[in-house]
């Protein structure tokens, strides 16, 4: 089942903007299962900022209403397109056929390595787990990883969103010249 929620009018109702609609947008990017609101916020900002859709998969786990978890992102639901899926499978289907990017650890590829298309699809997966092992065997092959040199244990995920898009927008800006 898939729901949209309005939620720039549950966290910002003084808001007068008019929401924005992407016809085309540049990324379509997919939380799977996210548990961090704030982690949410941000990539709703980002999203805005870069014309991608955001999918949110799975159960929200925390307290929607608390407007100040959402409070990196509130400003931008107006211009961000924004979709609630009750689970990846459901968000994948209502997509198509569009072969999805799956950023994990363990791929062989880095996000410059892999060539992104307008409209790609990209997953992410939970701060504290993988994305589904069903989509990660179906699409093997499309798993790219995130290289990290220093001394740390891993990256936020709004963090690794922002760096995928940020070079997705790099190589299409480029094919665009």
């Amino acid at each position: 089942m898939f729901l949209s929620m309005q939620l720039h009018s549950d966290l910002n109702s003084s808001s007068t903007k008019t929401p924005h609609v992407l016809s085309q947008p540049l990324l379509h990017i997919i939380l799977d299962r996210p548990k961090i609101a704030a982690n949410i916020a941000s990539i709703v900002r980002l999203s805005a900022s870069f014309q991608a859709v955001l999918h949110v998969c799975g159960p929200l786990v925390f307290d929607q209403g608390d407007k100040t978890k959402w409070r990196a992102g509130l400003d931008y639901f107006y211009g961000a397109r924004v979709h609630f899926h009750q689970d990846i499978f459901s968000c994948l289907q209502l997509l198509g056929d569009i072969e999805p990017w799956i950023i994990e650890v363990g791929g062989e590829k880095a996000p410059w390595d892999v060539s992104f298309e307008s409209g790609a699809i990209v997953i992410f997966g939970p701060e504290d787990g993988s994305v589904n092992d069903l989509i990660c065997n179906r699409y093997q092959e499309r798993i790219v990883s995130i290289p990290q040199y220093g001394p740390v244990r891993s990256l936020n995920l709004a963090q690794c969103v922002a760096m995928v898009t940020a070079e997705a927008t790099r190589q299409l800006q480029d094919k665009n010249k």
